[in-house]
Order: C-alpha cells, then structure tokens, then sequence
C-alpha cells in the first residue's frame, strides 16, 4: 500500500525533471528572444542604410536636375535679351500684347 510519503516522492521525482526542462526551456526562449531581437536590429540598421543611400543618390539627380534646369533658364534669357536688343520695337509691342491678355484674363 502507498503511504502519502510515498506518493509525495514519487510527484517530486516526476515533478523536478518536469521543473528543469521548464527552466530549461525559459532560458531557451529568452537566448530565441535575443537573437531575434538582434536579427531585427541587424535588419533595421541595413534598411535605413539603404534608405540612406537611395535619398542620397535622389538628391544628387535632383541637384543635378536643377543645374540643368538653370544652364536652360540661362540661355532662354540670353536669347530672349538678345532678341530684344536685334527688335526692340517688337519685343515693347509682344510685352505689350502679352501684358493685356493677362489683364483680361484675371480680370474675369
């Protein structure tokens, strides 16, 4: 006949393995957890690394963009003064015109 020590010795034998593979287990799922938790910071830093490098190379095209912009601003206002000076009567008279078309549209 089982006597309650012995039942309490038997539950202790089953329950102490049972305890070390919980421990066990935690101290697992917490080294999972920091891994994971590395992986992620790993990631994250090559993402905004290469988001970097992308805003980086978009503003040097735009940089770009603009200068180019600029080079054709410039030559249309050399053409446009060179035009003026050959005609001068002709550019009042386009100035002009052009003056009074707008009036008239933003009169309305």
């Amino acid at each position: 006949m089982n006597t309650r020590k012995d039942l309490e010795d038997a539950a202790a034998s089953i329950a102490d393995p049972i305890a070390a593979q919980i421990e066990s287990l935690r101290a697992d799922l917490a080294d999972l957890g920091g891994r994971v938790a590395r992986i992620g910071k790993d990631r994250a830093r090559g993402l905004k690394s290469a988001a970097e490098h992308t805003a980086s190379e978009g503003y040097a095209k735009g940089e770009a963009a603009i200068d180019v912009l600029l080079g054709e601003l410039q030559s249309l206002e050399n053409e446009v003064a060179s035009a003026a000076r050959r005609r001068p009567f002709a550019s009042l008279g386009l100035a002009t015109l052009f003056g009074f078309i707008l009036g008239v549209m933003f009169r309305r």
